[in-house]
């Protein structure tokens, strides 16, 4: 499963990804596409052999909205967060307006 959310800060994108090798995962944001790959292998036990379990989805943020050079990405016990934070133009911001 993959979750998309928000706060007024940072988008937030984050997949369970159990059994993965942090080395085994590919996070990619190219035109306003967000690309989450991930290979897991499975060591062969009696007569199965080994097998690889292939991981790929893409999520589609608006590019306008993301300041793509401060993406990060963490991996703690199998679940990967990306937060990609806003651009100062396009958080909320609050305004007070005088009653007249």
């Amino acid at each position: 499963p993959v979750d998309l959310f928000e706060d007024k800060d940072n988008t937030y994108v984050r997949a369970e990804l159990p059994g993965v090798n942090r080395e085994a995962i590919g996070v990619e944001f190219v035109d306003g596409q967000l690309n989450l790959t991930a290979t897991r292998k499975t060591s062969a036990v009696g007569d199965q052999p080994e097998q690889t379990f292939s991981f790929n989805r893409s999520v589609t943020v608006s590019d306008a909205a993301i300041d793509a050079d401060k993406i990060t990405a963490t991996y703690e016990n199998g679940i990967l967060t990306v937060t990609l934070p806003k651009r100062e133009e396009s958080k909320p911001r609050k305004v007070t307006i005088a009653v007249k």
